[in-house]
């Protein structure tokens, strides 16, 4: 079993990663000196698959387990829900002293996070993602939060899990288009590190026919990137560089999500983001056309077809600028190189754009 550490101090937590290593989470939660007592919340696919196996394990070390099941999709991030799940936690009496766990892909992880942060001004909190998405990315930083009708994640906190816990096991289950979900944000890191952008392009094809152990090597890989980055800017105030690097792709993909009223997913809405993001890099020659052709050419492997013709370039524009004159990219310089810059006209995104939808 890996572990990784987010450094911050007293405040600091493992990542746990293998494969068909749920049987050691009482362990690891035993030696966390957390309470007997937590409610795990789930989402209703999550639960017919795994919820049974994740009770029992702890169960069986004496550990009461309760759960609070909601339905799957981004919808669910709302505080509409997560004021049901305050309903239901108060009904039952659930104190402060005991733990939260978030059993599930990113959409249960920010809105559980989001309640733990909260409730009785904070419980405990262990995040076990299941999807490929969650075990790279969303798990891990302490970033929860809920949409508004006006933006995405427009509500919530910073607070950090006690341990976050990995199995790989659970992504046997991932329908194909789950999987290309997290691919990208994935191949998200494959920019910003050279090492990360070579081993995709060596296994790509692994991970897409669900070489548990490729996959539990890139996981591992964007764990260590992404807690490296985290312990070193946890609330994303470095304005240059830290962990606001990690919202490459997301200027645009974000927009493309919101518009699609989330029938778009998130990782396909990055992977969309991360091909236009790459191709306004281009236009701005911040990136040589060869760079800039071999991360084309890996984004293509993923098999992920976007259809441009539903790109509304109006409101596409609209929603990524939001009144300003220049919005914040990240952009690629060279495979394993990022910049953040303000300096992209408005004019030159609406080529992008429009070339890419073929408008």
């Amino acid at each position: 079993m890996h572990k990784t550490t987010v450094d911050l101090g007293d405040r600091s937590y493992p990542i746990y990663l293998g494969i068909d290593i749920l049987e050691r989470l009482a362990d690891v939660y035993r030696a966390s000196a957390l309470p007997s007592s937590v409610a795990i919340v789930t989402d209703s696919n999550v639960a017919k698959l795994h919820l049974r196996k994740l009770s029992a394990v702890l169960h069986r070390c004496g550990i009461h387990t309760s759960s609070m099941l909601v339905p799957p999709g981004e919808r669910q991030k709302s505080l509409a829900r997560a004021n049901g799940l305050y309903t239901r936690l108060l009904m039952q009496q659930f104190p402060r002293s005991d733990a939260l766990i978030a059993f599930g892909g990113g959409v249960v992880g920010d809105l559980a996070g989001f309640v733990a942060s909260t409730y009785r001004r904070g419980l405990p909190f262990i995040q076990i993602p299941t999807t490929l998405l969650a075990q790279v990315e969303s798990s891990i930083g302490g970033k929860t939060g809920v949409n508004h009708l006006l933006a995405k994640n427009a509500v919530g906190t910073f607070y950090q899990p006690r341990f976050v816990f990995s199995d790989v096991r659970f992504l046997s289950t991932l329908a194909p288009r789950e999987l290309i979900c997290g691919l990208g944000e994935v191949i998200k890191y494959g920019y910003l590190d050279e090492g990360m952008f070579k081993f995709l392009e060596r296994h790509l094809e692994d991970v897409l026919r669900m070489n548990l152990d490729v996959i539990e090597d890139v996981v591992f890989r964007c764990n260590a990137l992404k807690a490296g980055m985290v312990s070193g800017d946890e609330r994303e105030t470095n304005a240059t560089g830290g962990r606001m690097l990690l919202n490459l792709g997301h200027t645009i993909g974000q927009a493309l999500e919101v518009l699609s009223n989330y029938r778009l997913r998130h990782g396909e809405a990055v992977l969309i983001g991360l091909q236009l993001e790459l191709m306004i890099a281009r236009e701005a020659r911040l990136i040589t056309s060869a760079d800039a052709t071999r991360i084309g050419a890996l984004l293509q492997r993923t098999g992920f077809e976007p259809r441009p013709q539903n790109l509304h370039l109006q409101a596409l524009i609209k929603n990524v600028f939001r009144g300003k004159n220049k919005p914040r990219f990240i952009l690629p310089t060279a495979i394993g190189h990022v910049i953040a810059t303000n300096e992209i006209e408005q004019s030159l995104v609406r080529h992008v754009i429009r070339s890419f939808s073929g408008k």
